[in-house]
């Protein structure tokens, strides 16, 4: 008797813990909390040496190249993506010249692009595929308007990063890769104007990663020729004008690696090793100014990739080996 009640008060007790708890469900559909989760493929042809960013709400996809190599078929159609329906939608093609490494940053909910390798119209007689011409995108209008060019002259492969409504651009290469550029310049959209700021420190010229956090810019890692592959970090202060070294990158040294900030953490990893190309990634603590390993990507390991977050979650996709289009996002952990 007392073994039928025992079993009774149990059944009862897990009945009422089943109708009690509910199952956890994430923000998004299909991720989990600290892992990756693939996404329908990008709906574009497979791409390498995208850009990836974000304006408000949505994802955008500019340019690349569509041929495997040293091959080139240079795209300048332009996608935005729509987390909420995982669906892409083309818009107005890039207007400029470069099709490869086109680079920028946000502000006021328009994007300013410009840089890059490539050539939209030919130009008989000039072999230098490095651009300087720069745009301004309204996706309000689905619009771009010309701007000043960029003031460091035609380059490839440069950083870019916005703090407080300017913007920041600078490094980069030429077409061969034996120049290693190292000057910033800061851009305001309301004067239309380019002014030098301080030179970066740093020892990567080119691949590097970059991004904007509690009001500074951080960028490192990356390559220069010839054949240096870097993991130091850096801090740029606007209010100072200076650059301020952080901790160093501790996943090893690597360029053309993917990034994207959540809260006010940068996440950075993939990327191009002296050993092969990297599938682990890392958290950059702002506030504590420390990197800790949180993930491998489960799918295949890649650089020249594009990346960028949306409303907390971040998205991977495109980029070597071969001409991926596979689109991926990571949903962090509460204590990551």
């Amino acid at each position: 008797m007392l073994k039928r009640t025992g079993l009774l008060l149990l059944l009862a007790l897990t009945l009422f813990s089943c109708k009690k708890d509910k199952p956890f469900v994430p923000n998004y559909a299909n991720g989990l909390p600290g892992l990756w989760a693939q996404l329908g493929d990008f709906v574009g042809i497979g791409r390498v040496r995208s850009f990836g960013f974000t304006i408000g709400h949505k994802g955008y996809i500019i340019g690349g190249n569509g041929d495997s190599g040293f091959n080139q078929l240079g795209l300048y159609d332009f996608w935005e993506y729509d987390p909420k329906i995982d669906k892409w939608t083309r818009k107005a093609d890039y207007p400029g010249q470069a099709s490869e490494y086109i680079r920028g940053f946000i502000i006021n909910n328009k994007a300013y692009l410009g840089s890059g390798y490539g050539k939209r119209v030919a130009d008989p007689g000039n072999n230098v595929l490095q651009n300087n011409d720069f745009w301004e995108y309204d996706p309000a209008t689905d619009k771009w308007n010309r701007r000043a060019d960029f003031a460091g002259g035609g380059r490839e492969n440069v950083i870019a990063f916005a703090i407080n409504g300017i913007g920041y651009m600078g490094l980069g290469t030429n077409n061969t890769y034996d120049v290693n550029y190292k000057d910033i310049w800061k851009y305001e959209p309301i004067t239309d104007k380019w002014t030098r700021v301080a030179d970066y420190p740093g020892m990567g010229s080119f691949g590097l990663i970059a991004f904007t956090a509690n009001g500074s810019g951080y960028a490192g890692l990356g390559g220069a020729s010839p054949d240096v592959a870097a993991k130091d970090f850096w801090a740029y202060e606007p209010v100072s004008d200076k650059w301020n070294r952080k901790a160093d990158f501790t996943g090893g040294a690597r360029a053309f690696s993917g990034c994207f900030v959540i809260g006010n953490d940068g996440y950075a990893g993939m990327g191009s090793k002296t050993s092969g190309t990297a599938d682990d990634w890392y958290k950059y603590s702002s506030a504590n100014n420390a990197w800790s390993k949180i993930t491998n990507l489960p799918g295949i390991a890649r650089y020249d990739m594009v990346s960028f977050a949306i409303d907390g979650v971040g998205y991977i996709g495109t980029g070597n080996p071969g001409l991926l289009k596979d689109f991926w996002k990571y949903t962090p952990r509460e204590t990551n």
